[in-house]
């Protein structure tokens, strides 16, 4: 099976250490985030920090499909991520709108769960 781009730039930022796991995580960050990837499926108690770290962290957010995100990253815990790098976040970017399964998050909670924060 052929891996997507997003898989492939991914992969890059896990090797270079360039990809940070978990809403706790990256709460902690002050700066230096580029691009955050929110799974489908993740609960709406770590949605909410996460768009809370989107506005603070001033970068965009990326949403799955339901278990996407974990399994792209072949670490089906993972729910939350963030990209440190800014080169490979705007890979990421560029082939976002080419993969059906990943959306650039346009804002409002009713686009993920149905209603309104």
């Amino acid at each position: 099976m052929e891996k997507s781009k997003i898989e492939t730039y991914l992969g890059f930022c896990v090797r270079a250490n360039k990809i940070v796991f978990g809403v706790d995580r990256i709460e902690k960050l002050k700066k230096g985030v580029f691009l955050l990837l929110a799974d489908g499926g993740v609960g709406k108690n770590s949605f909410k920090p996460t768009l809370l770290a989107k506005e603070r962290l001033g970068c965009p957010l990326v949403t799955t499909d339901a278990g996407v995100l974990g399994e792209t990253l072949h670490r089906p815990a993972v729910k939350v991520a963030a990209i440190t790098d800014d080169h490979l976040a705007a890979a990421i970017l560029s082939v976002v709108d080419s993969e059906p399964q990943f959306k650039l998050y346009s804002g409002g909670y009713k686009e993920t769960y149905g209603k309104k924060v």
